[in-house]
């Protein structure tokens, strides 16, 4: 058995070398193909940075954590040179999101718990230059950087807020209060509605298995402060999202 498992190895070994060693790293070599195009999902996380306690002195506690987005797209990728191309792709992005914060001001009668869930939808398409090199033959690695535009779609925000005030005798009287409001450019959100319009940096990377598969990760970082608010106390907002993605090359 030992024998037969040391033979095996060997084989496999002499049937690698001829790929590693035709497998060059940075081939300059013209394009093969002028486009490349694939479909791909994507999945994993999504979240807003903001300042809202540092603006807002009536907030005591704050917690914002991530939530689960995903979506679909495809792209195309136009060959410059075999180990450089300019990419495009345009997809359905959902994201979600939450917020909790617990507000009220020194000597105030009333105190509130708001939790906040955020969904919404952009149409996401990123502009890249792709930087690829060869692994091994039939493996290739890719690093893509460049720049995002978004426009909401859609979205709605879900809030639920536990208000407990003092009366006239001194009891405490509680209140729970439950609405659903759009996400974008809707007076009836939280502290700020959001505008639809965003742009970021774009950075990815992946692999390409054989003709056709390929595995990858991106994070997208918006530039721009999404926030859309007409206050005196204006938060700064930011799109952040890390996903995972598979995909086809057709």
């Amino acid at each position: 058995m030992k024998k037969l498992l040391i033979s095996i190895m060997g084989v496999a070994i002499m049937c690698a070398t001829p790929s590693v060693a035709s497998a060059q790293f940075v081939d300059h070599s013209p394009a093969k193909k002028f486009v490349e195009t694939d479909i791909h999902v994507l999945g994993g996380s999504t979240m807003i940075t903001q300042n809202y306690a540092s603006r807002f002195d009536e907030i005591s506690e704050l917690n914002s954590s991530a939530g689960f987005g995903f979506g679909a797209g495809a792209g195309a990728v136009f060959g410059l040179r075999e180990w450089l191309g300019l990419g495009t792709e345009i997809n359905l992005l959902v994201s979600n999101n939450k917020l909790d914060m617990a507000v009220g001001s020194e000597g105030s009668v009333s105190v509130s718990n708001i939790f906040i869930s955020n969904r919404y939808a952009y149409a996401d398409i990123p502009v890249y230059m792709s930087f690829r090199f060869n692994i091994l033959g039939g493996l290739r690695w890719n690093v893509d950087a460049g720049l995002y535009y978004r426009y909401g779609i859609w979205g709605k925000q879900k809030q639920t807020i536990y208000n407990s005030t003092l009366n006239n005798l001194g009891q405490l009287v509680p209140r729970v209060v439950n609405a659903k409001v759009d996400y974008f450019r809707d007076n009836a959100t939280f502290i700020n509605s959001f505008h639809r319009s965003d742009i970021g940096l774009h950075i990815a990377t992946g692999l390409q298995f054989g003709r056709h598969f390929t595995i990858s990760m991106r994070l997208q970082a918006g530039f721009k402060n999404v926030a859309y608010n007409n206050g005196l106390r204006n938060p700064n907002i930011h799109n952040l999202s890390f996903l995972c993605g598979v995909g086809y090359k057709l």
